[in-house]
């Protein structure tokens, strides 16, 4: 008799608790947010969310898009709860895009936003939205089996793998944006013709964007930095180039800081691949001057993009956290010194390319 009243208490609790239903909840997929274009608020919000279908086939991912501007991201989804009947679930927010007007100012804010929230996974995804957040989210992409996915495929590398796609994730975006001698670093989505294009990248200081990277230089920092196995590259070579696909990449640096001498930071690169195309005529025994051809043509756009970030006093690669963790003692004293030393330091890009063949002819 004592348990069935115990079960019947707890049946009771259970009905008056917080629980509501899967089919009363919209699970918010992404998160889009922009700079609002009205004068009295400050943030657009744009929230995707995924519609149940009976099927995953090919194009049949079906979601709905809600916006709701205001001054601040609270604000904004509490007042999106008026417009939806369902409640809405942030546990399956795996990307959030920011719009790339929004990044030329402090986004602390929204980011601070973002990581306090408990419902909210901090392995999720962080980009930038070319032209608009709020765009790159309404973009219907044909092939898509479930709404949102397209993207996390291309950030997880559990789909395409791409020698021109950043992943940042938001737990890391948050780290780097403390810690001293690390800038962060984002890529960018643009939005057209029903399908995504990533290929550029964002560089930002402690508290917003400062300086874009094309594709080549985004490609560049992906070999730098490791991020990657496979990568496609092109050479120049007299009068015509030649590409090379490297299925083999391992890449690691240091800083170092000599007494009276000027501080130098090597940056090791090797390469393993074959000659994927070429424009001309090329000789299998001729393969080591292949490999000078693409060593010399790649450390001196490495170097060049280095210097670029050095003089915008953006470290992306994480020299300065390097110099810190060889240099020991006062946390302010170490990184005022490596603020004096990173304008005045050298880079010695060195790359080992190794070439198993120029294909195969038949």
């Amino acid at each position: 008799m004592k348990k069935l009243v115990i079960i019947l208490i707890l049946i009771c609790l259970c009905s008056a608790c917080g629980f509501k239903d899967i089919d009363r909840r919209f699970f918010v997929v992404a998160i889009g947010i922009d700079k609002s274009e009205k004068k009295d608020t400050k943030y657009r919000l744009t929230l995707k969310l995924a519609v149940p279908g009976n099927n995953i086939d090919m194009g049949t991912a079906k979601f709905e898009l809600v916006t709701q501007d205001g001054n601040s991201i609270t604000d904004c989804v509490r007042l999106l709860k008026s417009k939806v009947d369902k409640e809405l679930d942030f546990g399956h927010s795996k990307i959030a895009i920011f719009g790339q007007s929004l990044l030329k100012e402090n986004i602390s804010e929204t980011t601070d936003w973002l990581n306090r929230r408990r419902d909210i996974q901090l392995v999720s995804w962080l980009a930038a939205g070319s032209p608009s957040a709020e765009a790159v989210l309404g973009t219907e992409v044909a092939h898509e089996r479930l709404p949102g996915n397209a993207l996390l495929l291309s950030f997880g590398k559990t789909g395409v793998e791409s020698g021109y796609i950043i992943s940042e994730y938001l737990f890391d975006f948050y780290r780097k944006k403390k810690e001293l001698g690390l800038d962060p670093i984002i890529p960018i989505i643009q939005a057209s013709n029903k399908h995504y294009t990533i290929n550029t990248s964002l560089v930002f200081d402690k508290e917003r964007s400062k300086l874009a990277l094309n594709m080549d230089e985004t490609r560049l920092f992906n070999i730098m930095k490791g991020n990657l196995n496979k990568v496609e590259i092109a050479t120049p070579y007299h009068d015509s180039k030649f590409f090379i696909s490297v299925d083999n990449l391992r890449s690691k640096y240091r800083v170092y800081a000599p007494s009276n001498q000027r501080p130098y930071a090597n940056i090791d690169v090797r390469m393993r691949g074959v000659i994927e195309e070429t424009f001309t005529h090329l000789d299998a025994n001729e393969l080591a001057d292949y490999e000078k051809a693409v060593e010399k043509t790649h450390s001196e756009a490495m170097s060049k993009l280095l210097e670029k970030l050095q003089k915008e006093n953006l470290d992306p690669m994480g020299f300065g956290l390097n110099y810190r963790a060889h240099h020991f003692g006062k946390v302010e004293e170490e990184w005022h010194t490596w603020q004096a030393l990173y304008p005045e330091l050298e880079f010695h890009v060195n790359i080992q390319m190794k070439l198993e063949g120029i294909g195969v002819i038949k």
